[in-house]
């Protein structure tokens, strides 16, 4: 075996990564003779020669591939010009280091360094208005989670404290991108556990209260004839149907008392008369008490209305 077949042996031996790196290393061994690339074969064919061969394959293989990701991501997001200069300036300035992100850093704290580089468009522009477009919207969105919170608390929909750690909570399950009406759903339909109360939900229930007792009275204040007529009928219409609530919560509590008394039925006559509606009305008040203490009042009230 000559020198040069010598050679082509063991280049792919040495497992070298790059095509610059076998010339180099076909050049050195040129400048040895026959004698010492036979021994140098024989080290590098070697079991434990080619173990530790394949581990920095693999290593270099690995380095090789983050370099290129990395120059792929600094040309395409960075505004660099891809150019060769470009990338052998970044190599030697970031060597095994290079990343868009180590790069990022090197221009920025150390600007004289922006004018070695040729540029495609302003420096890290594109990504300056992504995070400014990120940062706008997170606003947007932290805006949003304090208004839906406040709102709920004040309203006693539920109590929701006005904090980061909440804000996170919500955008768990709603992402980046959502309105007021979104937070607001999920922060009363249960989709949310373990949400901190807000401290102060009493203040912000009666600052509620008073706002809502102030604009109504600057809607009066503003109102014409016709819309007075219309509020005023409409609060008179809405006192009467409390009115009729309250009196058939009485009529249940009086009848849950009088259960509770296991009174005897109503009869349908008393003394000869017959014991309907009329006749509670018009008979005396000691009657009436003695009716109401041996049948219970909702029984009374009941005949009276005509449902008993």
């Amino acid at each position: 075996m000559n020198k040069q077949e010598l050679i082509d042996e063991i280049l792919p031996l040495l497992k070298l990564g790059t095509h610059q790196e076998r010339s180099k290393m076909r050049a050195d061994l040129e400048s040895h003779t026959l004698t010492e690339l036979t021994a140098y074969f024989g080290v590098v064919s070697g079991p434990a020669y080619q173990l530790e061969a394949d581990e920095t394959a693999l290593d270099e293989m690995k380095a090789a591939r983050n370099r290129e990701f990395a120059l792929m991501q600094i040309f395409k997001l960075s505004g660099l010009k891809n150019t060769t200069k470009n990338e052998t300036l970044l190599d030697q300035l970031l060597g095994p280091a290079l990343s868009l992100e180590t790069f990022r850093s090197l221009i920025e704290k150390n600007p004289q360094y922006q004018n070695r580089f040729e540029w495609e468009s302003a420096p890290f522009g594109a990504i300056r208005q992504a995070e400014a477009d990120q940062s706008k919207q997170r606003t947007k969105i932290r805006q949003a989670f304090s208004a839906a919170a406040k709102a709920v608390t004040a309203q006693g929909l539920n109590d929701v404290g006005d904090f980061a750690a909440n804000f996170n909570l919500v955008c768990g399950v709603l992402g980046t991108q959502f309105s007021v009406a979104d937070v607001v759903r999920v922060l009363t339909d249960g989709s949310i556990q373990g949400l901190a109360p807000s401290g102060n939900a009493a203040e912000l229930r009666a600052t509620h209260q008073q706002k809502q007792i102030e604009n109504h009275n600057l809607a009066l204040i503003n109102a014409d004839t016709q819309t007075l007529r219309k509020v005023a009928r409409q609060e008179a219409a809405n006192r009467q149907t409390e009115a009729e609530k309250q009196v058939v919560l009485d009529m249940q509590a009086q009848q849950r008392r009088d259960a509770a008394m296991d009174f005897p039925s109503l009869p349908g006559t008393w003394q000869g008369q017959r014991l309907d509606a009329a006749f509670i009305r018009r008979c005396d008040v000691p009657t009436q008490k003695l009716l109401a203490k041996r049948f219970g009042s909702a029984q009374l009230d009941a005949r009276l209305q005509g449902r008993g």
